[in-house]
């Protein structure tokens, strides 16, 4: 099954969008990134895949756990957020970057003692596919750990979405399926997920929900910076092209309704949900 959608997007706007935005996003994801880490049985020396690695942050991290004997390759589909991971890698030997979807690509290297993505996983249009191939390059006992956006409370995205929906109309209805459309929400249900991870091959799933902040020390300015390229919103611009003055209208009622959500020090703290999940390699 092809995956050209996501190479799609990936590769256009959303992929120039992230790479451009790559501090501001970094900022708002810390929290979330940290409850990986977490979960992640890193160690020096350790071999490591990351599965949608964008602009290599989590990379990065795991490669200062696993020390100069470790090593980390990052996959991803998006030209612009593989080569500023490259960038931001230079110099690191033991980092890797490559353009690759596992799902439809062959892999040469294998023998990976852990695999981990942030917010990268839920892209697949055949996650058990995907999950599969995956399996087959992680050694046996090698821990996967992976998150996605719950649904429920996550201003991030429901507020600037309702506001837009508002002035725009609606995104049009996801089609009606038992498998949800690839995207950031597709991975919300919990036991979808530990399911295919069992239709994958893989040992002792586990999922559950977290809250999570969203948070960036320069408050409702770099808020708004995000709100035209971060979740729903981004999309029904694309499909309704409102103009300027729409744009203008838009985004100031949703600067009003994020005011709550700022600090006494001018910081911004939000509080979202994710689902994160592990499971390991038989």
């Amino acid at each position: 099954m092809s995956n050209r959608d996501t190479h799609d997007i990936w590769n256009g706007e959303a992929g120039r969008d992230w790479a451009g935005n790559q501090a501001d996003l970094d900022h708002f994801l810390g929290d979330s990134m940290e409850v990986l880490l977490d979960l992640l049985p890193l160690a020096p020396g350790a071999h490591v895949l990351e599965i949608g690695s964008g602009s290599g942050t989590l990379s990065l991290a795991m490669a200062r756990a696993v020390g100069p004997e470790g090593r980390v390759l990052g996959l991803d589909v998006s030209e612009q957020l593989l080569a500023l991971a490259r960038r931001r890698g230079a110099g690191l030997d033991t980092l890797d970057f490559r353009n690759l979807d596992i799902q439809t690509d062959e892999l040469e290297d294998s023998g990976f003692d852990l695999c981990a993505s942030h917010v990268g996983m839920m892209f697949f249009s055949d996650p058990v596919l995907a999950l599969s191939r995956l399996r087959q390059h992680l050694k046996p006992g090698a821990c996967i750990a992976f998150n996605g956006w719950a649904g429920g409370v996550n201003p991030w995205f429901s507020l600037p979405l309702q506001v837009a929906e508002r002035h725009l109309g609606p995104l049009p209805p996801a089609p009606v399926s038992a498998i949800p459309p690839p995207g950031p929400l597709a991975f919300a249900d919990v036991t979808y997920v530990t399911g295919i991870l069992e239709r994958a091959g893989y040992a002792e799933p586990t999922g559950g929900q977290r809250e999570i902040a969203i948070r960036h020390p320069d408050g409702l300015e770099a808020l708004m910076r995000s709100i035209a390229y971060v979740g729903p919103i981004s999309t029904l611009y694309r499909l309704k092209q409102p103009d300027p003055a729409q744009k203008a209208r838009i985004e100031s009622e949703i600067a009003e309704a994020f005011t709550r959500f700022v600090q006494d020090d001018g910081s911004v703290c939000l509080p979202a949900m994710m689902c994160y999940y592990t499971a390991v390699v038989r």
